[in-house]
């Protein structure tokens, strides 16, 4: 990324009103941000112009936030992802592994610490994607 370039930040949450806040402080923190509303917008967005970082929603319908980044582990290697969830046996789950969590409703603050600690720590190459979904 060019050194006066902005982080892409890609929004994947299907309830309007949450990823139009989340878009509107995380842009006026000077974040390029891009919103999808389920996984299969969200991938195609991912294909066109990868993202500095992912935020999604795990409870989602047609396919949640956990299989949907299980789906793209191998596009995936280098973006951090950060899930958001109400639910908080999916949290403690995602938590237990080491995923980074937002837990619904979430404070802006948090946000914006959560997405400042995400982009200064680049998950390796060979980092996989861990399929956190209960069993």
């Amino acid at each position: 990324m060019p050194e006066n370039a902005r982080p892409l930040i890609l929004i994947v949450d299907d309830e309007p009103a949450v990823r139009e806040l989340m878009k509107l402080h995380l842009a006026g923190e000077g974040y390029e941000v891009r919103l999808a509303d389920d996984a299969i917008v969200a991938a195609r967005a991912l294909r066109e112009t990868p993202p500095a970082l992912l935020l999604v929603d795990i409870a989602m319908p047609y396919m949640d936030g956990l299989e949907f980044v299980a789906s793209l582990s191998s596009e995936l290697t280098e973006v951090p992802i950060v899930f958001m969830t109400g639910d908080a046996a999916l949290l403690n789950a995602a938590r237990a592994l080491g995923a980074p969590c937002l837990k619904k409703p979430f404070g802006i603050a948090e946000l914006l610490e959560r997405v400042r600690e995400q982009l200064q720590r680049r998950p390796p190459r060979d980092a996989s994607i861990v399929d956190l979904r209960p069993r």
